[in-house]
């Protein structure tokens, strides 16, 4: 699903006092000495007892700890405090095998206390940092130290992805010299002597001197012992932990030894609420524990198998892959489509996977819904414009290829979705090629083009137990009306006028039954209860926007808002991808913020992504918005004010930019 905003992940109640003492300072010193007094206090910091710390714990001196070290202990299951430490267990000397956090290194592989005898060591392939007398693993970049691409290994290396966890190697060493960080060995010992190729990898004395998946060898004689991959890593890395698709909060609580924490997953991907185990770089089955092995995002990952839904946890659902095996997965299966939701729409279907889609001449742009009705999943590849030339939807539109994973059959797209100059005035009028991945033996589709600028976006409220509130007194309910108002603020600073379309309510018994949002799945199945409200293709382009009591997701903690889809449908209803879904359970209280709320939900829906995804790892495709690497230190980015910011900060997130604007008007449900 694609979440937006969370309230703050994290409310450091101990930084009561600081702020208070700020309060007389400049923004730029308030910003200065908050960023100085959490580093302070969090892992890795110097410290002398435990009441200094973050986490509780301090490693003294000692211990080996030069100045102490703060630490978390007893994180297998929930994890670090914040987004720069790991959960991991060290042969510490009175440590008992207790697990504990340690800081990451720097993206450079540096450590900030280098000066105090701190070095970036890997351990169980994490880098960290410890003092130097206990880096018990090898250096990362350096030869046999894992990658995933050549961007991870020291510059002059490669990294081999075919080997296990990849291996950074020095390709093109001369046997006779050896390699200082190395052992020189032939690659292809069974080559003939013209085509050896000879790199510096791990050298080793013992297998313990070697990661997980390796073993200590040498070709033969002539040559050193290094790192080599086993044929298969024996038993499972940490014997105690969960099974594949069991719930996690580190990698040390799975058997695999890796945890897909739900805050990993921001670029577009199904957020896998509560983490999920896995075991990566499996060769098969018989390399997983307890899951199947399946490529996810072009990677061997080991996923847990299914039959139907129950057989999986709360929160996620049973999805057939590309492989046409299944398994469970958080994004949510939805039912077959029911075309009765899209009366004015001009549905084609056909059993090709490659179809041709016009759009009306002097177009500016066009949002493209492919799905398949019988509710099998679909996945856009390819589109050839009028001009002959391809986009690679994948590669060259990642950004906005996030629906096949939130919607699975169906999967619509804005064209265009950012103000990028090289894609912003591509997407004209004339006969486009689509081309779709699915099993299913039909799939459809349908076209709404954009024929210019939009300046008016209409919205259809339902009220689902909202208390004291329905469709008859909603119109003059001050409490909503000053919401809404906060809204059109924020979205008529982008030229666009916010109207209400109409006030809506369910029986009494859906209403009992949605009120209270308690799974992810619910908010799907609750957008597909909105029904078509008109016959012509004017009255379908709103937005149905689903206000309820709360949200009480049990693995998604502070969830206020849903949308289903990123874009929406637009103009189809009935379906998952029908609406928006948000709590109002701060309405009458903190109305603003409910209205920057339902603005940023809206822009989901319409097409925006957060200007910075969750712990920075991703920006949207829009030039003018700023970003920011910490996201999760929420007033001190730069984007925090953006009302497409992925915290919410309270009512002072209204910020827009014409870039934002750009796409908006775009969107054929922002009429012209």
């Amino acid at each position: 699903m694609f979440y937006a905003p969370r309230r703050p992940a994290f409310a450091p109640l101990h930084l009561l006092a600081l702020l208070i003492a700020l309060l007389s300072l400049s923004a730029c010193e308030q910003l200065q000495q908050v960023a100085e007094f959490v580093d302070s206090i969090s892992t890795g910091a110097p410290c002398e007892s435990g009441l200094e710390c973050l986490g509780g714990y301090c490693f003294e001196e000692e211990r080996g700890f030069p100045g102490g070290y703060c630490s978390e202990l007893s994180c297998e299951e929930e994890g670090c405090l914040g987004f720069s430490s790991e959960c991991l267990v060290l042969p510490l000397e009175g440590s008992s095998g207790a697990a504990a956090c340690f800081e990451r290194c720097d993206r450079d592989n540096s450590c900030e206390r280098a000066g105090e005898g701190y070095t970036c060591t890997l351990v169980d392939d994490t880098p960290v940092c410890l003092p130097a007398d206990l880096a018990v693993g090898g250096e990362p970049g350096k030869p046999g130290a894992p990658c995933t691409s050549d961007v991870a290994c020291e510059e002059g290396l490669t990294c081999l992805t075919n080997l296990y966890g990849g291996t950074c190697a020095r390709i093109g060493c001369n046997p006779d010299q050896g390699c200082e960080d190395g052992a020189c060995v032939t690659l292809n010992p069974e080559a003939a002597a013209d085509d050896v190729v000879f790199a510096c990898m791990a050298a080793c004395q013992r297998d313990e001197d070697c990661r997980f998946g390796y073993t200590c060898l040498a070709n033969d004689e002539s040559e050193p012992k290094y790192c080599q991959e086993n044929e298969q890593p024996e038993g499972p890395r940490n014997p105690d932990g969960a099974d594949d698709g069991e719930p996690c909060g580190a990698n040390l609580g799975c058997k695999g030894g890796s945890c897909i924490r739900e805050v990993e997953k921001d670029q577009g991907e199904a957020s896998f609420p509560g983490g999920y185990c896995t075991t990566r770089y499996c060769g098969d089955d018989e390399d997983c524990n307890g899951g199947i092995c399946l490529v996810q995002n072009n990677q061997p990952t080991c996923m847990a198998g299914c039959a139907t839904d129950s057989d999986c946890r709360q929160g996620y659902s049973c999805r057939t892959g590309r492989e046409g095996r299944s398994f469970c997965d958080s994004t949510t299966a939805p039912p077959e489509i029911d075309a009765s939701g899209a009366p004015a729409l001009e549905l084609v279907c056909g059993s090709q996977k490659t179809y041709p889609v016009e759009v009306e001449a002097g177009a500016v742009g066009f949002l493209l819904t492919p799905f398949n009705p019988g509710g099998l999943a679909i996945e856009p590849r390819t589109l050839r414009r009028p001009d002959g030339s391809t986009l690679n939807i994948q590669n060259d539109y990642a950004f906005h290829a996030i629906n096949p994973a939130i919607l699975t059959s169906l999967a619509p797209m804005l064209f265009p979705a950012t103000n990028d100059t090289s894609l912003a005035n591509t997407f004209g009028g004339g006969t486009y090629q689509m081309g779709v991945a699915s099993n299913a033996s039909e799939t459809c589709h349908y076209v709404i083009a954009q024929p210019s600028a939009g300046r008016t976006l209409r919205l259809r409220f339902y009220l689902v137990g909202v208390p004291g509130l329905s469709a008859a007194t909603a119109p003059s309910n001050r409490d909503l009306q000053q919401a809404i108002a906060t809204m059109a603020t924020i979205y008529d600073a982008m030229n666009i006028e916010v109207e209400v379309a109409a006030y809506a309510e369910l029986s009494d018994e859906l209403t009992a039954s949605y009120s209270i949002i308690r799974t992810l799945d619910d908010a799907f199945d609750l957008v597909a209860l909105s029904e078509a409200p008109g016959t012509t293709l004017d009255e379908n382009l709103v937005v149905n926007v689903f206000l309820i009591d709360d949200f009480a997701v049990e693995d998604s903690p502070g969830l206020l808002g849903i949308s289903a889809g990123l874009p929406g449908a637009a103009g189809l209803h009935a379906s998952p991808a029908s609406g928006l879904v948000f709590s109002t359970a701060g309405l009458g209280e903190d109305n603003a913020t409910i209205g920057q709320i339902l603005a940023h939900e809206v822009g989901h829906y319409l097409g925006l992504r957060h200007t910075t995804e969750h712990l920075g790892s991703a920006q949207d495709p829009i030039t003018d918005t700023p970003s920011c690497l910490f996201p999760n230190l929420g007033y001190f980015c730069d984007d925090a004010e953006n009302f497409m910011f992925p915290f919410s900060l309270g009512p002072d997130q209204r910020q827009t930019t014409a870039g934002q604007s750009f796409v908006l008007r775009r969107n054929p449900l922002v009429r012209p």
